[in-house]
């Protein structure tokens, strides 16, 4: 078999095979016995008609292109390992000659995984920010511990701040109600500013049964864009009013909140303190990692980035946006709406950032590559037993992770973790 390779632009190759004709006869033999099992040849059992009956029968050119798939298959990847070749997506296959009794020629252009000159990252030098929280910070947490252990007593009287009133409501612009501007029983506390500036406000002094109209802006940000910056009209009825009792700060309100696990207040003020600073720290130090990459990409030398890779990071981020946008109880096509836009449109605006995080995907393969880290057999399998801790009554998940797929997704992270790791030590400082 021959091979040249022909670089392209936009880090695309150009693969010419030519596979001979004795190289071609175990891929013919191959596709003749699997046709002898397809066709039905008088005085032979199915399988077992030779190969001068098949070629008579469907002719030589018919076993040529029955045996295409698999020349190809088999001759594009060899060239590719020899070459060390790594591509990205499937080829674009151009048959240049293919006729019985002579040579099989075929070209392959595919896209190939860019190379890079990594920058001197030695010279990289960034200050991971200082943890500092603040004691309002803390009193904040435990004021939404004591809302969630907070009971509601239904009352006879006009709503205050820091009342729960259930109300009735319609929206209306330019006296006509708005889409999904009307909700029955709905539940506010008032003060807690969940609603547009003011809407709160204007439900102080109402008592069950009574009814009340107002004018409100929308904020000009507002994230329905048709709504925003514009004068609506309101009508709501207060159908009950709640009086909320928080439960008093004291050690058994401490006792109630953790099991007994904490005896006093400062025991939960303290462990609240500690997850403060570590959920902070997390923050900062995912925060100077950005920073890492944004300059080692900047003093890096990428050769050009193809589409295709541009095309899937950029797909890929509008998925976990779907994602994100429905863990928080919200519909991605209203999401759309809301924005006057299309996943399409979404792509498009994606792409700048979508071609950094490729970029940082070449770079971390480079240098784990150069620095000849190595992600052992042992180590996938701790990953995998740490996972399966989570899920002790579930024996299916331990098949569905113990799979060659699985596996290796996990060594790509076990490995761009090691990367990170390394470059953290060179370059950021606390």
């Amino acid at each position: 078999m021959k091979s040249t390779v022909k670089k392209l632009d936009k880090s695309q190759v150009e693969i010419t095979v030519e596979v001979s004709t004795l190289e071609l006869q175990p891929y013919l033999q191959k596709s003749a016995d699997r046709l002898a099992k397809e066709i039905k040849i008088e005085g032979f059992r199915p399988g077992k008609a030779p190969y001068d009956i098949i070629k008579q029968k469907v002719g030589e050119m018919g076993i040529l292109q029955e045996s295409i798939d698999d020349i190809i298959s088999a001759t594009y990847y060899e060239v590719l390992k020899e070459q060390k070749i790594v591509t990205i997506g499937q080829p674009k296959i151009d048959i240049e000659k293919l006729a019985p009794g002579n040579d099989f020629v075929y070209k392959a252009t595919a896209a190939v995984l860019p190379q890079v000159k990594i920058g001197d990252y030695k010279k990289i030098k960034i200050k991971q920010a200082e943890t500092k929280i603040a004691d309002d910070q803390v009193d904040k947490v435990l004021a939404d511990i004591r809302k969630m252990q907070a009971t509601e007593k239904l009352v006879e009287r006009a709503a205050k701040s820091g009342d729960k009133v259930e109300i009735n409501f319609e929206v209306f612009i330019d006296k006509v109600p708005i889409e999904k501007g009307q909700q029955q029983k709905y539940p506010a506390v008032i003060g807690e500013n969940k609603f547009i500036p003011g809407f709160e406000e204007k439900l102080v002094g109402l008592k069950a049964g009574e009814e009340k109209e107002f004018e409100l802006k929308f904020p000009e940000k507002y994230f329905e864009k048709k709504m925003a910056g514009k004068n609506a009209e309101f009508r709501v009825k207060c159908n009950s009013v709640y009086e909320i009792e928080l439960p008093k700060l004291d050690d058994e309100f401490a006792k109630s909140i953790s099991s007994g696990k904490f005896k006093t207040i400062a025991e939960v003020k303290s462990n609240i303190l500690e997850n403060l600073k570590a959920e902070e720290s997390g923050k900062q130090e995912q925060k100077a990692e950005l920073e890492m990459f944004d300059k080692l990409v900047a003093i890096s030398d990428f050769e050009e980035i193809p589409d295709i890779l541009i095309d899937n990071e950029a797909h890929k981020m509008v998925h976990e946006l779907e994602h994100n946008i429905s863990d928080q109880g919200f519909n991605f096509e209203d999401y759309l709406k809301s924005l006057n836009k299309t996943e399409d449109n979404l792509k498009e605006e994606f792409k700048p950032q979508a071609e950094k995080r490729v970029k940082v995907s070449i770079l971390t393969r480079e240098i784990y590559l150069q620095e000849k880290f190595e992600v052992r057999d042992d180590e996938i399998e701790m990953e995998i037993e740490e996972m399966i801790k989570s899920y002790p009554a579930n024996p299916e998940v331990r098949k569905q992770l113990e799979t060659e797929t699985y596996k290796d997704y996990l060594k790509n992270i076990l490995g761009n973790r090691k990367v990170i790791d390394f470059l953290k030590k060179e370059i950021i400082t606390y």
